[in-house]
């Protein structure tokens, strides 16, 4: 199941579907679905998939009837498979009226990105009432998705990020024997070159996505303060228990390159 597939399944024209998926790039689903760790960057800078220029402006230069309710589908879907992996996750009741907030926020975002535009209209939410049964293998998709991150060891995961870094591109240029050092070795070289607390602080922001997924701190925060502003309390590092675990993965880091 994806979301042409649930669009198809309640009526809507497969074309103009298509159309809109491809303009909003598959929505965060499919972000989600092929992100590399962290998973919950993806998200970085949400709904931007739905503020673009372009989207906004051929939404103004499009008449059908159906391209609103086929929007709120999409955005839809996106914030409850958020919300419902979240209540999956610490094992807690889903707020609807927190879904609700979120994607009323999204269409706030995109009139006020429209209007700073200059456009006319933008999208406006229309109520789509999704089965459950359409979007529980969506849901179940990104949990296992999820789960898999919070399980994996994140030695490895923190090497994979450094090593497909741009920071580490950069390092390799000064550094020549670097270039021969393979994925699971790569944070002890930077140790040994010195560079290990310049690398965490360059990649600060993915490491907090990584934690707080790994942590659950996300969907806590998810379920009481919604999906902007638990993302912007990740990113300023604003929620203290975040902080201290961001502390204590540098120090575990840290030990452990030192050690072998």
């Amino acid at each position: 199941m994806d979301y042409i597939k649930v669009a198809e399944n309640l009526g809507f024209s497969k074309d103009l579907i298509v159309n809109i998926y491809k303009k909003i790039s598959g929505g965060y689903y499919i972000s989600l679905y092929y992100a590399k760790s962290p998973i919950l960057y993806a998200l970085d800078q949400w709904p931007k998939k739905y503020l673009g220029k372009k989207f906004l402006l051929w939404y103004n230069s499009s008449f059908d009837s159906e391209i609103d309710k086929i929007i709120s589908l999409f955005v839809t879907l996106d914030v409850k498979i958020l919300h419902r992996v979240a209540s999956i996750l610490i094992k807690q009741e889903n707020q609807d009226r927190k879904e609700e907030d979120d994607i009323n926020d999204v269409f706030e975002e995109m009139k006020k990105t429209a209007e700073k535009y200059g456009f006319t209209y933008y999208p406006q939410r229309i109520e789509i009432v999704v089965k459950n049964s359409l979007i529980n293998e969506l849901v179940n998709d990104i949990f296992h998705i999820r789960e898999r991150e919070i399980k994996n060891d994140l030695y490895t995961i923190l090497g994979e990020i450094a090593y497909e870094s741009e920071y580490l591109t950069k390092i390799k240029e000064e550094k020549n024997w670097i270039r021969a050092i393979d994925r699971k070795n790569i944070l002890k070289a930077l140790y040994l070159e010195g560079k290990l607390e310049e690398f965490l602080s360059q990649e600060k922001i993915k490491i907090r996505y990584l934690i707080a997924s790994r942590t659950l701190i996300f969907d806590k925060l998810l379920l009481t303060k919604g999906i902007k502003e638990t993302l912007n309390d990740i990113k300023d590092l604003k929620n203290e228990e975040l902080k201290n675990e961001v502390e204590k993965l540098t120090t575990e880091i840290n030990k452990r390159v030192s050690y072998f």
